[in-house]
């Protein structure tokens, strides 16, 4: 499971093992104790009641992995492998995809920056490396998974279930529209909103088609090239309205989200939509 029993890991995209060397555990034991999984009550202090005011449970600390290194072939390492590999795992300042072989049927990764890198001596030659990598999340993820539905006038429905372990169980996708259409409108049925975008500012692409993504999560609107797309060229101005089934008109951003358990979707606007996902998994670090 996880960490414990993997022989490599993925980071940043290159896996240990391409470095000659595998996880090892060197006069050390498995460190689990930042998984994710402990929280703290917010709280006032009770001098004059029998009990506090609670405001609810956060948190308190992200996942971190603490773990050696080794050659596989038991040897020493060398400077110029030394110095690879410290370039690699030192190679990006911000969180990038950590995923541990554990050939787990259930696979997940994490988000994650390789923080610390302590040389590990023995009778003056460099054996391996203690590594610590910290996650910006208290949550696993599972596999990125894309999915692709072709809008029509005669097909426009299409469903997704939430299983995301978030604390109030919704989601946030990332959704990509191509379209030769000048307005789409997305309704999630389930939620009860729906988001209008109108592509008519838009530049098409070669095919004629129109393409933006919008990313819910962070709250963003993004042309093909990854160029943010101002609101006003979307249509998102003083006079915005999106409309529901139930009639009622919405004057504000819907960032389209998944509620727990199965939602419908309702689009009008011929268009192809990829929505992507990778739900949070409340795993710890095992």
């Amino acid at each position: 499971m996880s960490f414990i029993t993997a022989h490599s890991f993925i980071f940043n995209g290159l896996n240990s093992a391409d470095f000659g060397v595998t996880i090892g555990w060197i006069d050390s034991q498995a460190d689990v104790s930042a998984n994710g999984l402990n929280r703290e009550l917010k709280k006032t202090a009770c001098t004059n009641k029998t009990k506090s005011n609670v405001y609810g449970a956060e948190t308190a600390e992200p996942i971190s992995f603490h773990f050696s290194i080794v050659k596989a072939d038991g040897k020493e390492l060398t400077r110029p492998e030394s110095i690879k590999i410290n370039r690699w795992l030192t190679s990006s300042a911000f969180p990038q995809p950590l995923k541990f072989n554990d050939c787990d049927a259930y696979p997940l990764h994490y988000y994650a920056v390789c923080t610390q890198i302590n040389d590990i001596m023995a009778g003056g030659r460099l054996v391996g490396k203690e590594l610590t990598f910290e996650t910006n999340s208290s949550f696993a993820f599972s596999g990125l998974e894309k999915k692709t539905f072709v809008i029509t006038g005669t097909d426009n429905c299409f469903y997704l279930n939430n299983s995301a372990d978030t604390d109030n169980g919704i989601y946030y996708p990332t959704i990509t529209i191509s379209t030769k259409s000048d307005t789409v409108v997305i309704e999630n049925v389930t939620d009860q909103k729906s988001v209008t975008v109108h592509t008519q500012k838009l530049k098409a692409d070669a095919n004629g088609n129109k393409v933006l993504t919008l990313n819910s999560e962070h709250m963003t609107v993004t042309d093909n090239d990854g160029r943010l797309i101002p609101a006003g060229d979307l249509g998102w101005d003083t006079d915005y309205e999106s409309a529901v089934r139930s009639g009622n008109k919405l004057d504000y951003i819907y960032w389209i989200r998944l509620l727990q358990g199965m939602n419908t979707f309702e689009v009008s606007g011929a268009c192809t939509l990829t929505i992507e996902y990778e739900f949070p998994r409340k795993a710890g670090c095992l």
